[in-house]
């Protein structure tokens, strides 16, 4: 049911960006370093792009990952804490990079 809803999500959310700003499928995928094959099975939902992949694409927009997904700031926050929450069942090594990664460094 998840994977249903976030594969609807990418499905939806990557063409949207992607008319809004005229490009073409095979220019993301040149310019995000993949091929046009990769790019069409995430656009067509038959594979969700990873976190690495996700923040290559954000970035190929000149987009935050938060704009990017279409997060609010309250529901980026809200994650962020949650993924800090999680952390703390982490060892203190593990702990301390989720941590860090979570507040730029700032806790």
């Amino acid at each position: 049911m998840v994977n249903k809803i976030l594969t609807n999500f990418f499905v939806r959310r990557l063409l949207e960006i992607r008319r809004s700003k005229g490009i073409t499928r095979k220019e993301i995928a040149k310019g995000v370093g993949i091929t046009l094959g990769k790019y069409d099975k995430w656009e067509a939902g038959k594979v969700l792009p990873k976190s690495e992949d996700i923040a290559r694409l954000a970035g190929f927009y000149g987009m935050s990952v938060d704009e990017f997904l279409g997060l609010t700031k309250e529901e980026s926050e809200a994650i962020k804490q949650k993924l800090i929450e999680d952390a703390e069942k982490l060892s203190p090594e593990a702990r301390k990079i989720v941590v860090d990664a979570m507040t730029d460094g700032q806790k």
